[in-house]
């Protein structure tokens, strides 16, 4: 007798604050796992101040912890206030060329780093954000690159539903 293992499936697209994330890595569905003591999703959006160096920050570590080494795609955005309906363009992520107000990512799978380079692009669509109820949903499509290899990943039909 064998155990059925199934495939996870995509969240599906809400905008209730349902504490989803998905995405697909090369065609292959990737979803946040609880494990080792830590939560799959975690989000942070917080205010620091006006001034230098403040604003609105965005952290989405979204990590399946069930895998060695665990894999994760992270949203982040540096000091950017978001708005509903609006898309934004993924910007390069090495943290030496961030730029205030904008949105990046990385991607680490099977023990590699991906990040978005100069020669790849995508997007990130904001459908809902609820400042009272706490609630930001939307969905992303990104390529990156392994910086020490040249290898390239595609991400696609990523959508998240989320409460901070």
């Amino acid at each position: 007798c064998k155990k059925k293992t199934e495939e996870p499936q995509l969240p599906p697209e809400t905008t209730i604050g349902a504490m989803t994330f998905g995405c697909k890595i090369n065609g292959k569905v990737f979803v946040p796992k609880d494990g080792r003591g830590k939560p799959g999703l975690y989000v942070k959006y917080v205010y620091l101040g006006p001034g230098v160096g403040e604003g609105w920050f965005l952290n989405i570590p979204a990590t399946d912890w069930t895998t060695n080494p665990s894999d994760a795609v992270v949203i982040q955005t540096d000091s950017l206030l978001v708005e509903e309906a609006r898309v934004y363009e993924f910007m390069l992520t090495p943290s030496y060329q961030r730029i205030k107000g904008t949105f990046y990512t990385v991607c680490d799978i099977a023990d590699k780093t991906f990040a978005k380079t100069t020669n790849d692009n995508g997007t990130i669509t904001i459908k809902k954000f609820d400042q009272i109820n706490r609630i930001l949903s939307g969905t992303f499509f990104y390529s990156a690159t392994n910086i020490s290899t040249g290898e390239k990943i595609n991400v696609t039909d990523g959508r998240f539903d989320i409460r901070y």
